[in-house]
């Protein structure tokens, strides 16, 4: 992906080995991390080990794949983490994700980067359908997919846990 992409109020750019501690705000909160397949971090240095294995992930995906910081354009406020990657590391399906620090829940920031990760890899990239793996109490996150138009296909077991499938296919 030709990174930065930016939309109206953010930008999605490659993470930095500086990020960690911003990164711990989402990583180290118990809020957000559940959920997510992992616990939260104890403390900065294990995100600043979480964001290494992030960044490792993230070269080794094909082209335009991978997990990405999200900030806001006008200040370079850190947010949070989205990506496009295969689903469980593998595939075939693809996910789309979205990360952010609870301080903005409520902005609209996960819909708007996940419209403009959507955008990207049904245009640039040429996929064919992507997929929201969404635990079934997180409303938030369900809303966010719906808002971005996809749909509920029903459950499903991933990273481990009984998730339900959202999903969207090429316009």
């Amino acid at each position: 992906m030709p990174l930065p992409l930016a939309t109206e109020r953010l930008v999605i750019r490659p993470y930095r080995d500086e990020d960690a501690a911003a990164l711990h705000e989402v990583f180290g909160s118990p809020e957000v991390m559940k959920w997510t397949p992992s616990p939260p971090s104890k403390d900065v240095a294990e995100t600043r080990e979480r964001l290494a294995r992030t960044m490792a992930f993230t070269a080794r995906q094909p082209p335009g794949f991978g997990l990405w910081a999200l900030e806001l354009k006008e200040s370079a406020e850190f947010l949070g983490q989205v990506g496009l990657f295969p689903v469980e590391g593998k595939g075939p399906e693809v996910e789309v994700a979205y990360e952010l620090a609870p301080r903005v829940w409520g902005h609209g920031y996960a819909t708007e980067a996940a419209r403009a990760l959507l955008e990207y890899g049904f245009g640039e990239m040429a996929l064919r359908r992507v997929v929201a793996l969404i635990l079934p109490a997180n409303t938030r996150s369900r809303t966010v997919a719906s808002k971005c138009g996809m749909t509920l296909e029903g459950p499903g077991r991933f990273y481990g846990l009984d998730l339900l499938m959202y999903a969207r296919e090429a316009p």
